[in-house]
């Protein structure tokens, strides 16, 4: 997919106007307990960044730097993330192409691409099975598939995740033997933790029009877990922390379609001052216009400029969109879980940052430490160039609201990161 963008000067509408307080009187842990702090969640936790995982993605993860901070507190914890070499499994970056800025994917051959996979990716992790790591983010898991019920779903999920190349660092034992993600939570000793978990049980499915597929026989991936299952396979999580003595905060899981993923490509085109909708393949398999409330996805972007969408014989298709029935379903599900996630944190006396209603902010412009941040593709700050992570100025942001949280629910004094010296997007040199 190649986005060809030119860069403007944006005026973005102010909403709100925020000062970091990053120099705190002194520093103490408060009643937390440093100790052992691990992570536990999907990519927004690994580190992925602009569509890859990279060194710099990873060492601007949010519990890396929240680890950097921790660390002020308590100098003795330590903090082991599994790092891959250089580019890592390769990432999107921007080039400058004929007068315009050009996002350029690892795979692309057109240009010459500093950006591909490392070498050394094919087999990254393999080595650090069995070695404790802190940071136990993995790219593309699901709540459900940490947590089964035994029988088939246990042998479903040991597919799902033993085949999962972000999480080879971890041990995830044989079809016969399986190891469970929770497992490695128990065996942990964490004495404190952030838990991330669920926002793939229903982006998956956004992030793909809606539409579901099967890698493996009888593996269904990109449904929306349903929220019962998904209230007890988060319970099952907080059960296994609070048997083994953790504290730790808990993420509400955001708005997926309030990401640039969801709004860069619009859904209609200006004709002499007149809005012409898009057609549109819907999940029922009818063909309309589009509407308001209809999300065309960023991958459409090169269809809809060679012309897709502009006649009722060639709609955008289904797995380009998410129709407005599917987006219901989507906001339905995710109000559920988050209302999940406060119950059960507030039952084991562990905190929430909701981030849910903190990265709505950006759906218009939030000013902080005198830089704007705002879910614009690119030029916004806070989101990369895959529309969906974010940058490491972004991952710093979601740092400072973890202590913010930590701080007032444990009596700590954590100094915030100064968020000015984090990049957004690096732009190329003309």
């Amino acid at each position: 997919m190649k986005k060809i963008l030119t860069i403007s000067c944006i005026a973005a509408a102010l909403i709100a106007c925020r000062k970091t307080d990053f120099t705190p009187a002194s520093v103490s842990p408060g009643s937390a307990n440093f100790t052992t702090y691990v992570a536990v969640g999907n990519s927004l936790t690994e580190g992925y960044m602009d569509d890859g995982l990279s060194a710099y993605g990873q060492g601007h993860s949010y519990p890396s730097i929240l680890a950097q901070q921790m660390k002020l507190a308590d100098p003795s914890m330590a903090f082991l993330q599994p790092m891959v070499t250089g580019n890592g499994s390769g990432y999107i970056h921007l080039a400058y192409v004929n007068g315009q800025i050009d996002p350029i994917n690892a795979t692309d051959s057109t240009y010459v691409n500093p950006t591909g996979p490392d070498p050394s990716w094919a087999n990254w992790g393999t080595t650090l099975q069995g070695t404790f790591v802190n940071n136990m983010g993995i790219s593309g898991i699901r709540l459900t598939d940490c947590v089964s019920d035994g029988g088939l779903e246990k042998s479903i999920n040991w597919v799902v995740c033993s085949q999962n190349p972000f999480g080879r660092f971890m041990n995830f034992g044989n079809l016969g033997v399986p190891i469970q993600y929770i497992d490695h939570i128990r065996s942990s000793k964490a004495t404190f933790f952030t838990c991330w978990l669920g926002d793939n049980d229903v982006l998956g499915y956004a992030l793909n029009g809606g539409v579901s597929s099967s890698p493996f026989p009888g593996v269904t991936l990109n449904n929306i877990t349903t929220p019962a299952e998904f209230a007890q396979k988060y319970d099952s999580v907080l059960t296994a922390f609070h048997n083994i003595g953790a504290q730790g905060i808990c993420m509400t899981i955001p708005n997926v379609t309030s990401i640039p993923y969801f709004n860069t490509v619009p859904t209609f085109v200006l004709v002499n001052g007149v809005r012409k909708y898009f057609y549109i393949q819907t999940g029922n398999g009818s063909v309309r216009l589009a509407t308001n409330n209809d999300y065309i996805l960023l991958p459409a972007y090169d269809s809809v400029t060679a012309g897709c969408g502009t006649t009722i014989g060639r709609p955008i298709p289904n797995d380009l969109v998410l129709d407005a029935a599917e987006a219901d379903s989507v906001a339905v599900a995710t109000v559920q879980y988050n209302n999940s996630i406060k119950s059960l944190a507030a039952q084991f006396g562990y905190g929430v940052v909701d981030m849910y209603t903190y990265l709505q902010e950006f759906q218009t412009s939030e000013t902080i430490d005198g830089i704007s941040f705002s879910r614009t593709f690119i030029q916004g700050g806070t989101f990369g160039l895959d529309g969906i992570h974010p940058t490491a100025r972004g991952y710093a942001d979601v740092a400072n609201q973890i202590i913010l949280e930590i701080n007032s629910k444990y009596g700590a004094t954590i100094p915030q990161v100064d968020i000015t010296k984090y990049n957004a997007e690096i732009f190329p040199n003309f």
